[in-house]
């Protein structure tokens, strides 16, 4: 099937256009927040290891949380949440549904309604495929 670095980079440009697929809609938008969100939660679960675990998720959840919403500063507080320690009980992929969906964005002076792009392979690498 060729080299690993080759198949991860294509599972991860896979899962970040089915993200942006299914996050055209309000309602799995918020399913994808969702699961987002209890993925980060499961270092609760093994207090001491499930830390370590967030130095792998936290760049993760926050691409996907950038794909999802285009907006660089609620993928920087994903980032932050995730990476220090006891920090996950925030949900931040479901505030951000909330701040664009509800009021919630104009009280917080988030306006995720229109989001930057998300991110696209860069035509001028290239890619391991």
């Amino acid at each position: 099937d060729g080299p690993l670095p080759g198949r991860v980079a294509s599972f991860v440009q896979g899962l970040g256009e089915k993200v942006i697929l299914l996050s055209r809609d309000k309602w799995w938008k918020l399913a994808l927040s969702i699961m987002i969100d209890i993925m980060g939660f499961m270092s609760y679960f093994l207090p001491v290891l499930g830390e370590f675990g967030d130095v792998f998720w936290a760049p993760i959840s926050s691409l996907l949380i950038f794909q999802m919403y285009g907006n660089p500063l609620l993928s920087g507080i994903a980032l932050l949440e995730e990476g220090l320690p006891f920090t996950d009980i925030l949900p931040t992929a479901t505030i951000g549904w909330l701040c664009e969906f509800t009021v919630l964005g104009v009280w917080l002076g988030l306006n995720l309604s229109q989001p930057q792009a998300p991110l696209r392979p860069n035509p001028r690498i290239q890619h391991l495929d």
